[in-house]
């Protein structure tokens, strides 16, 4: 989602590379959703994306590493939020991620994060720099059912 004309950031934290970042995450991340007045299941759809996407910044990106940080902003474009969360990593290929609905990786107990991710969100991209890995997620309000 390129950045819009009345795109507001409302926040940016950097986090320690450390698994107790999740439950702030995603406490900051639902105070943001609930004052832009998102539904329970949009809400809900938020949070597993978020702690999905933060824990695969921690575990697979920085890799435990306490010396590198987990960036982490939120803006809001209209009726959409745009999350983005920055590791320090070296990055990956997401067309070497097998894909989890193929017969072979039906069992497998990892390898869906990005399935989940695109599942549950508007969008998802990635942008892959020496600096590390930027996965930006949006999720725009559904309107009201009249």
């Amino acid at each position: 989602m390129a950045k819009q004309k009345n795109d507001k950031q409302l926040l940016h934290e950097v986090f320690e590379t450390r698994p107790e970042i999740v439950e702030q995450v995603e406490a900051l991340t639902d105070k943001i959703s609930r004052v832009m007045h998102f539904s329970e299941q949009e809400r809900d759809n938020i949070a597993i994306a978020i702690t999905e996407a933060v824990n695969n910044a921690i575990y697979h990106g920085n890799k435990l590493d306490k010396n590198k940080k987990i960036h982490y902003s939120i803006h809001s474009s209209g009726n959409s939020l745009r999350f983005s969360i920055r590791d320090e990593g070296n990055g990956f290929k997401p067309s070497d991620v097998p894909d989890p609905l193929e017969p072979a990786n039906l069992l497998k107990e990892n390898g869906r994060g990005i399935f989940i991710l695109k599942s549950l969100m508007d969008d998802v991209s990635y942008d892959f720099t020496a600096g590390g890995t930027t996965i930006t997620l949006v999720k725009t309000k559904k309107k009201e059912e009249e």
